[in-house]
């Protein structure tokens, strides 16, 4: 459930002004719904992929990388609050937009080639991670796409109400 919820507020936080309290809220909630998405998964035993003879795989290396771009997130907000750098703001806009990437890239993921789902039955190994990898590699593309030509290029207060550079 919370990562529906982090699904649907963030795909909310591309469509609203920033820094409005209406994106604030938003990202409050996306934040809180990362954070018991991160914290659930821990415990969830891998049914595919295991590494070694742990419970853990595959995916659990995912639950870091997003957790870390969480923080780096949230730390560069932070920043730009205290210092009121561009820079700062920016990467704030980068870190929480390939969260996002990344919370799609492991729902899609999941869905496509977890077992109980059914779409990976009568695949090979070969076919299972060609599917993988063609998912993620298709929404990294057009994350980085999206990232590159709308996030990064543009003044990063051009996308608060009332702020002009």
């Amino acid at each position: 459930m919370a990562a529906v919820v982090a699904i649907i507020s963030g795909a909310g936080m591309f469509l609203m002004r920033k820094g409005t309290p209406r994106h604030r809220i938003n990202g409050a909630i996306y934040i809180a719904s990362m954070f018991v998405v991160i914290v659930s998964v821990i415990p969830v035993e891998a049914t595919t992929l295991r590494i070694g003879s742990s419970r853990f795989g595959f995916f659990h290396v995912f639950i870091v990388i997003g957790f870390i771009s969480l923080c780096v997130g949230l730390a560069a907000l932070r920043r730009w609050r205290r210092t009121g750098r561009p820079k700062d703001l920016r990467s704030h806009q980068v870190n929480f937009a390939y969260s996002y990437a990344g919370l799609l890239m492991a729902g899609f993921s999941q869905i496509a080639t977890n077992p109980m789902w059914g779409l990976v039955e009568g695949m090979g190994v070969a076919q299972f991670w060609i599917t993988f990898a063609a998912l993620n590699a298709a929404i990294y593309a057009v994350a980085t796409w999206l990232i590159v030509t709308r996030i990064a290029k543009r003044d990063p207060l051009s996308f608060m109400p009332g702020k002009t550079t």
